[in-house]
């Protein structure tokens, strides 16, 4: 664990998640790839037109198109959401972000850039939640099989911390995946911020 003793740490845990590429075409959505903002209430929705983005949501997606990258997120395959158009929004679901294994073929995967835009975005939003509580959540598909979700709760900025357990699920680390499952739903720490993001 990566120690600075001059930072808070930020808990996380993680849980098993939806088969995202089944419970997609069930819904009769595009099946997300590599990074996509899922709807909050993706595992548990009736359909397409009950998604609930979290309300920061809309700046994401603009923030990562800026910077090159793309949303697959779920929409209906029948009647794309265009790029600027408003998310039926909701500030008590999750802001969750999907990470694709196809990112695995990418030489630069994404993940700290992504997750990166998604701390300044709601740091910056004034009309955002308090950013020392955010919930977050970042669905990771697993190479081979099934998806896990890690569930943040705490400062905004440390969101970036949540890169290394991502790439540690697509880079079979043992022993780091071992003490994820071990820790159940208990408190895993990472340190925050810059710090974090100077030695993923």
């Amino acid at each position: 664990m990566i120690q600075n003793e001059h930072l808070d740490c930020v808990p996380w845990h993680v849980a098993e998640y939806v088969d995202v590429a089944a419970r997609a075409r069930e819904l009769g959505c595009r099946v997300p790839t590599r990074v996509a903002l899922l709807p909050g209430n993706f595992a548990t929705a009736a359909g397409p037109a009950d998604f609930l983005f979290h309300k920061v949501a809309p700046q994401v997606r603009t923030a990562w198109r800026s910077s090159g990258l793309v949303d697959t997120g779920p929409y209906r395959m029948s009647s794309p959401i265009p790029a600027d158009a408003p998310d039926s929004s909701d500030e008590m679901v999750h802001l969750t972000v999907f990470f694709g294994a196809d990112l695995l073929s990418v030489p630069d995967r994404p993940v700290l850039h992504a997750l990166g835009i998604v701390a300044s975005v709601l740091l910056d939003d004034p009309g955002s939640e308090n950013a020392r509580e955010t919930r977050f959540n970042a669905v990771v598909e697993r190479p081979g099989s099934g998806y896990a979700s890690f569930e943040y709760q705490g400062d905004a900025c440390g969101i970036v911390a949540l890169a290394k357990p991502v790439r540690a699920i697509w880079e079979g680390d043992t022993q780091r995946r071992q003490a994820v499952a071990f820790m159940g739903v208990s408190s895993f720490t990472w340190p925050l911020c810059n710090a974090v993001a100077r030695k993923i």
